[in-house]
């Protein structure tokens, strides 16, 4: 059997499907419709914000005709982005904003010109296809899929092939660090979750958090809390973190963390739907500085109004954004963002 791997943009795919030059009818796929709303959604934003998405393996039709194949694995991607291209469904209402960071030409105020980077901000939510910006609507038709094209293959290698494709899921870095975290502190981490600040007022999607990413966002938040020397705050730190708490971790520390999301609790109002600030990058933040506001004599109800400041003051080209950005998992990322954020309660008057 051999094997290539080809790029074919969103619109050379959607061409060749409408004209056959793309089938999906092998019979080991899964039929269509396998994906909700939020999967379906996922995908388009992933490629709006250049996420991976993973890559497709398809049986090569014709030598000499690479444009022509039966797709063995990808047909749900292959067709959700189809069908939203035709505006066959709309993204759901809580997808994340789409942040576009790019570099532009600018005239100050004495008619110099320079360029600098700016980042740009799309709200995508409850949007069709068509609904979206012209750009938005670009980057998606020019994204290049990764398909790998299998040519020369028997009955046998096909089964064989899909079956290496589909055997199992494996663990996310955020599941396997659950693995490291033991059972005892695998249950303080889950009784916290189902706390109301994270079931109701942080934001967290469906997938997000079958992911783990609550979870790591609560160990992150311990890592701050209690001094931990950490590298940055990536999930092969965090699994160090995990491992090195198990082994620390004295019964005080859980009781103080738990304190400390407690009061976040009281600080943060419910609303009919969370702040999309209110989310990984920005939690652990908030958090550690709970400690501050108790510092400073701050009740939880005025502790509240600095971090509705923060979101307030937010925009896509502010300081506290550069930090939020791409690499926000660095320490020097992180440090800043607790630095902006002490200096707001610090100065804070009613």
């Amino acid at each position: 059997m051999q094997v290539r791997e080809k790029k074919f943009s969103v619109k050379t795919i959607i061409e060749n499907t409408e004209c056959k030059n793309i089938v999906y009818d092998h019979p080991m796929q899964r039929k269509p419709g396998q994906w909700d709303d939020e999967q379906k959604s996922l995908l388009i934003h992933s490629i709006e914000v250049g996420y991976a998405v993973p890559q497709a393996y398809a049986l090569q039709l014709y030598d000499n005709f690479d444009e022509a194949f039966s797709v063995l694995d990808g047909k749900q991607r292959f067709t959700t982005i189809y069908d939203f291209v035709k505006d066959g469904f709309r993204l759901i209402e809580d997808i994340p904003l789409v942040t576009i960071r790019k570099r532009e030409t600018v005239v100050d105020e004495n008619g110099n010109r320079r360029a600098e980077f700016v980042n740009r901000e799309y709200d995508i939510s409850n949007k069709l296809f068509s609904e979206l910006d012209e750009k938005l609507q670009e980057r998606i038709l020019d994204f290049p899929f990764s398909v790998i094209l299998l040519s020369d293959f028997t009955d046998e290698d096909i089964e064989n092939q899909f079956f290496r494709l589909n055997n199992g899921t494996p663990l996310t870095k955020d599941q396997k660090t659950r693995v490291i975290l033991g059972d005892e502190l695998a249950e303080f981490i889950d009784a916290q979750e189902q706390k109301d600040f994270f079931m109701k007022k942080s934001y967290f999607t469906s997938n997000q958090r079958k992911h783990g990413e609550v979870q790591t966002c609560i160990l992150q938040t311990l890592m701050l809390i209690m001094d931990y020397p950490f590298k940055d705050f990536g999930n092969n730190c965090v699994m160090d973190f995990a491992e090195w708490f198990r082994k620390n971790q004295k019964k005080s520390d859980l009781e103080y963390c738990s304190d400390i999301i407690d009061k976040l609790d009281k600080a943060v109002p419910e609303r009919d739907k969370p702040n999309k600030l209110m989310k990984k990058t920005n939690i652990p933040i908030i958090a550690y500085h709970v400690q501050t506001a108790d510092e400073i004599g701050l009740d939880m109800e005025k502790y509240g109004t600095c971090i509705q400041t923060l979101f307030d003051q937010y925009s896509p080209n502010c300081e506290y954004a550069e930090y939020c950005g791409a690499g926000s998992y660095k320490k020097e990322k992180v440090k800043a963002r607790l630095d902006y954020f002490e200096n707001i309660i610090r100065n804070w008057k009613e």
